[in-house]
């Protein structure tokens, strides 16, 4: 599948705006919509650049697991939006100089550089990495799932026990 540098960019904008949202809402769960949006953006960036393995990779791991494991971990501490304080605090002030400043930085080198790529996709080591991911590595990655599962089992037990009077 062969796309265009400006259904890439307008891909990449749209990336932007979820972003932008995470970070705006109180609500940590519309915050956590909002990442869950902007996972999905970064694997349809990913499947414009010609690079579907990190696409169903970023599908897989960030949207199936990091995202849910975040949605469950607001839910079980019940805390729906921060304090007002925790979000207008004393170190507030420095922080739009210091995205302006990088903005601009980042705007000057992405002026700047030069970018060349070919009309074929230089991707050779797809099917090596796949194939080390699902036969070399199927155990050690079997076994963080069982990690994660054994912390998130932990995690909703310590939470009944707490909500208990």
């Amino acid at each position: 599948m062969q796309f265009s540098t400006p259904v890439f960019y307008i891909v990449a904008a749209l990336v932007i705006i979820p972003a932008v949202l995470m970070v705006m809402f109180r609500n940590l769960i519309y915050s956590a919509i909002a990442m869950i949006a902007c996972f999905i953006g970064v694997a349809a960036v990913f499947v414009t650049l010609n690079a579907e393995l990190l696409a169903a990779s970023q599908l897989l791991i960030y949207v199936g697991a990091i995202s849910i494991l975040i949605l469950f971990a607001i839910m079980l501490t019940r805390s729906r939006s921060g304090a007002v304080n925790l979000f207008f605090h004393r170190q507030a002030w420095m922080a739009l100089p210091a995205a302006a400043a990088l903005a601009v930085v980042l705007g000057a080198v992405l002026g700047t550089a030069r970018f060349s790529a070919g009309d074929t996709p230089k991707n050779p080591a797809t099917g090596n990495l796949a194939s080390l991911l699902f036969n070399q590595y199927a155990f050690p990655f079997e076994l963080a799932s069982l990690v994660l599962l054994a912390a998130i089992i932990g995690t909703v037990l310590l939470a009944k026990k707490e909500s208990r009077p």
